[in-house]
């Protein structure tokens, strides 16, 4: 990665099939949520690198150990088993999450302090309560590891490489992102007056761009979760999802209606969206962007739109996550940039932290 350029995650080698490096001690794994969309794309990436099949798949009410017949779903025996399995093996255990089940994160403490790592796609835990985050990672007894990138930029390497950055020594100053594929869509058809806030929406809900209720987008909530999660992997505390400043695009009187009734009372305000966008862009170059602002000096995270004059990162993201990280020593930003939703590229994160669970 360098400096104000969007990174890959591509090494010298990247053009050669990928290869499970030697390593003594396999992996023994559980798979949960393995017949979604994510779980699916998962067990095709660990197949097509030559990994072992999970020694246990589980999904919402059975699981299937080593190859047995389904049984009912009992998380304190698959981590019993998966230990055991492990034992007997050499092995490293490793517990894959790729559902948004609070069931399943409760078990996470437990899993974690008995020695068996977790690699999670559910963000959900690490932006509720900051001392139920806390409680978490006390949790972990070394070897294991508690790895979640995929918890804000489905495989972009953004928490990784923010670790690293503190690790190494640097501060984080300030970390920016546009984190809403669907968000970068609206305010990318609103530019330039091109289409109004009513139709882009309609647009993007047409094209399933949206949840079925778009509002679940614009409301900038998901957004604000993932605010939560760079704010605190940049050193900042008591920072709570209820306390922060976040601009929801819903206007207040649609919040509580129907589908329908938002998607036909929301042409009543493209006049003063569009007004806003239109004066952001006087300045030649500027443009209007949905983000999290994460400021580490003024402690302050705040997620709505943010106008970006022509030298900002954001304005080449197109319909990319992007995330720009200042330092001081990176004065001049570290952009991460590229896909931030799918589920190939969600599972390809998922897995890159199994294997490292295994380091």
């Amino acid at each position: 990665m360098s400096s104000a350029e969007p990174s890959s995650a591509a090494s010298p080698s990247a053009n050669k099939k990928a290869k499970i490096s030697a390593n003594p001690k396999p992996l023994v794994i559980a798979v949960i949520g393995y017949t979604g969309g994510v779980g699916t794309c998962l067990l095709s990436a660990m197949e097509k690198i030559g990994l072992k099949k999970p020694y246990a798949l589980v999904r919402s009410s059975t699981m299937s150990i080593d190859g047995g017949a389904e049984i009912p779903v009992n998380f304190a025996e698959l981590g019993k088993r998966l230990l055991e399995a492990a034992e007997s093996q050499g092995g490293t255990p490793v517990i894959a999450d790729v559902t948004a089940s609070a069931d399943v994160q409760n078990e996470y403490k437990n899993w974690l302090s008995k020695g068996i790592s977790v690699a999670t796609a559910n963000k959900g835990i690490f932006a509720g309560e900051e001392s139920k985050y806390n409680e978490l990672l006390d949790s972990v007894a070394l070897p294991a590891k508690l790895l979640h990138e995929t918890s804000v930029g489905a495989g972009l390497p953004i928490l990784g490489t923010i670790n690293s950055l503190r690790t190494s020594s640097h501060t984080i100053v300030k970390v920016e992102g546009v984190l809403s594929g669907t968000l970068a869509y609206v305010l990318g058809a609103v530019a330039g007056g091109k289409m109004t806030l009513s139709a882009a929406v309609a647009n993007a809900k047409e094209l399933g761009y949206t949840e079925p209720d778009p509002r679940m987008d614009l409301n900038g909530m998901d957004v604000a979760r993932k605010a939560v999660i760079l704010a605190r992997l940049s050193g900042l505390t008591g920072i709570e999802l209820e306390k922060m400043n976040i601009e929801s695009l819903v206007p207040k009187a649609l919040e509580d209606c129907s589908v329908d009734e938002f998607m036909k009372g929301l042409p009543a305000y493209d006049t003063d969206f569009a007004a806003r966008v239109a004066d952001v862009e006087k300045i030649p170059g500027s443009r209007l962007h949905y983000a999290a602002k994460v400021d580490v000096d003024q402690k302050v995270v705040s997620v709505g739109p943010m106008a970006c004059d022509t030298s900002h990162p954001f304005n080449s993201a197109g319909p990319d996550n992007l995330i720009s990280i200042t330092t001081n020593l990176y004065t001049r930003p570290l952009v991460v940039q590229g896909a931030g939703a799918g589920g190939d590229v969600t599972a390809t994160g998922v897995l890159a932290d199994i294997l490292l669970c295994r380091q």
